[in-house]
């Protein structure tokens, strides 16, 4: 079998990813690296030499957005009709390909695992509940309500905030409305959204000034990086499907119903930028996030240098 997972929330497709990998070793790919046609290629020379094979691979709605992938589509529908057993493909995909994509008949033969989209606290509330009981985590409504507020309906956020928490707790499973209040940073604050604001749109002193205030909080770095990491990706989405003379209504659509006013903003701001001065931020933003979870050392200093790549 071989999947499609839509997502935007990073750790909710790796719990979807988890759940059919089972434990055992994968071998992950950036579809904006390789082409598909390139990769297969690969996998039926290594299969060969090996009988079992989990590749991940990212970014699809990289390769369908492109003008050039005829070559892609045909190996892709040309693979997918005699699969070689024991090979197990997993395409990560962070908006849905329309039906007018022309990869639409190639992966009517994938399994498609849809993650939430979560835009309200009352939704995360409701999802976050289930995995803190499944965890063996209780809470009371009020306090996963606050929480939710907290961590600006943000599952990823709340993902770093609860590893937080679970330290700090140790074996006491009881969040109460006192820990959120002392332990939860509180990323529903206008200061987080106008410190992306100011980076998006490259206001370097604001941004400098900002980042002061938030270390001085105290408030956890690697949540605002994958803020900005995602904010970027989009920016990088709009900015390549602006070419192609899009209306604001129909890229809104082509990414999970983004807000149309959200979208004229971040298509006004795509024009500071070109498509490699993105792809570098976007790169430097997510080798800034591996380090953070891997490296103890690291602080608001990488913010500050993050301002000069600007």
């Amino acid at each position: 079998m071989n999947y499609l997972i839509y997502g935007t929330s990073y750790n909710l497709v790796e719990e979807e990813i988890k759940k059919i990998v089972a434990g055992k070793e994968t071998e992950k790919y950036s579809l904006e690296d390789i082409s598909i046609k390139e990769l297969l290629e690969n996998i039926s020379y290594d299969s060969l030499f090996q009988t079992e094979k989990i590749i991940i691979l990212k970014n699809l709605e990289a390769i369908s957005s492109k003008k050039d992938n005829k070559d892609d589509i045909k190996s892709l529908e040309e693979y997918l009709k005699n699969p070689l057993e024991g090979t197990t493909l997993i395409f990560l995909s962070k908006e849905k390909i329309s039906a007018k994509s022309p990869f639409k008949n190639a992966i009517k033969s994938l399994k498609i695992i849809e993650t939430p989209i979560i835009t309200k606290p009352y939704e995360l509330s409701k999802i976050f509940f289930e995995f803190l009981k499944k965890e063996g985590y209780g809470i009371s409504q009020n306090a996963l309500n606050i929480f939710s507020e907290k961590c600006a309906s943000n599952y990823d956020i709340a993902m770093n905030e609860f590893l937080k928490l679970k330290d700090i707790k140790r074996d006491n499973r009881l969040i109460t409305d006192v820990d959120i209040d002392l332990y939860v940073s509180n990323y529903n604050t206008s200061d987080i959204f106008s410190f992306k604001d100011a980076i998006i749109n490259r206001n370097i002193e604001k941004s400098a000034r900002m980042i002061d205030e938030m270390e001085y909080s105290k408030l956890e770095i690697i949540p605002i990086v994958v803020m900005l990491a995602k904010e970027y990706i989009t920016l990088y989405d709009i900015k390549l499907l602006s070419t192609k003379r899009l209306t604001n209504d129909q890229i809104s659509s082509m990414l999970n119903n983004l807000h149309p006013y959200r979208v004229k903003l971040l298509r006004e701001s795509s024009i500071k930028y070109t498509e490699e001065k993105l792809e570098e931020i976007i790169l430097y933003l997510c080798n800034l996030d591996a380090r953070l979870v891997s490296e103890d050392n690291l602080g608001y200093d990488e913010l500050r240098k993050f301002l000069l790549l600007l």
